[in-house]
C-alpha cells in the first residue's frame, strides 16, 4: 500500500527558520515514517506563514485539499502560535489580558471545527489514519505571561485527543530550557535542530495503526 501525508498549518509546516535547502519537521517526519514502513510516502503541504487557526479552517473548504485529506493516511496540523502572537500584539497596545481569553476561545472553536471537518471528510474512507498535532513551544520563557498563556493554550490543544486518531506531541517540554539551541536567528521559529526535535517527538508517538492498512 502507498501512503499519503498531508501537512496543514502555518510557518512551522512550511519550515521557516531552517537553513537553506534544509528540511523542516514535515520532511523529516516523512523520512522517519518511510523508514518505519519501508516505502516512499507522497507528501502534500497546505500551509502558509502567518496562518492562524481560522485560516487553516478555511483551507478545509478547498475541494482539492479535501480530496488529498480523504486519501491520506497521515496528517499533521500546526496552528495556534499565530493566534497567540496576534493576542500578544493587542495586549501590548491595550494592556488587557482579556485579549488572550478571546484568542483562546477562538483557537479552541477553530480546532474543534477543524477536527470535525477532517473526520467528516474521512468518514467513508476504508483505511486507518493518524493525525498528529505539535503543541506550542515557548520562545519567550523569560516572560511569565508568555509561559502562562502558552501553557493554557496547550491544555486546550491536548483536548484534541478526544478523537481516537489524534495524538498531541509535547513540543513545549521538548524545547523547554533548550530555546537557545533550538530556535533560529529570529528567536521565534525553530532552526534545523529544533525541527529535528519536533520530528522526533512526533514519530515517538508511534504509527501502529498505519500497520493495519
Amino acid at each position: 500500500m502507498t501512503f499519503s501525508y498531508v501537512a496543514l498549518g502555518d510557518s512551522l509546516s512550511v519550515g521557516i527558520g531552517s537553513s537553506l535547502f534544509a528540511p523542516g519537521f514535515v520532511q523529516r517526519y516523512k523520512r522517519y515514517i518511510e523508514c518505519e514502513v519501508e516505502q516512499q510516502i507522497s507528501l502534500f503541504v497546505f500551509a502558509r506563514p502567518g496562518f492562524e487557526t481560522g485560516d487553516v479552517l478555511k483551507e478545509l473548504e478547498n475541494v482539492y485539499i479535501q480530496k488529498n485529506i480523504k486519501e491520506s493516511e497521515i496528517l499533521t496540523i500546526t496552528a495556534g502560535g499565530n493566534d497567540l502572537i496576534s493576542a500578544t500584539r493587542k495586549f501590548q497596545y491595550e494592556g488587557d489580558e482579556d485579549v488572550f481569553l478571546e484568542a483562546l476561545a477562538s483557537c479552541q472553536t477553530n480546532y474543534s471545527k477543524m477536527l470535525r471537518k477532517i473526520n467528516e471528510i474521512k468518514k467513508d474512507c476504508d483505511h486507518h489514519f493518524i493525525i498528529r498535532i505539535p503543541n506550542l513551544y515557548n520562545p519567550f520563557p523569560e516572560f511569565p505571561l508568555a509561559t502562562k498563556w502558552v501553557e493554557i493554550f496547550n491544555l486546550h490543544i491536548k483536548k484534541s485527543e478526544k478523537y481516537s486518531s489524534v495524538r498531541v506531541a509535547d513540543i513545549y517540554n521538548a524545547f523547554l530550557s533548550h530555546e537557545q539551541e533550538y530556535l533560529s536567528f529570529d528567536r521565534v521559529h525553530p532552526n534545523d535542530r529544533g525541527y529535528e526535535v519536533i520530528a522526533k517527538t512526533i514519530i515517538n508517538l508511534g504509527i501502529d495503526s498505519l500497520r493495519k492498512n
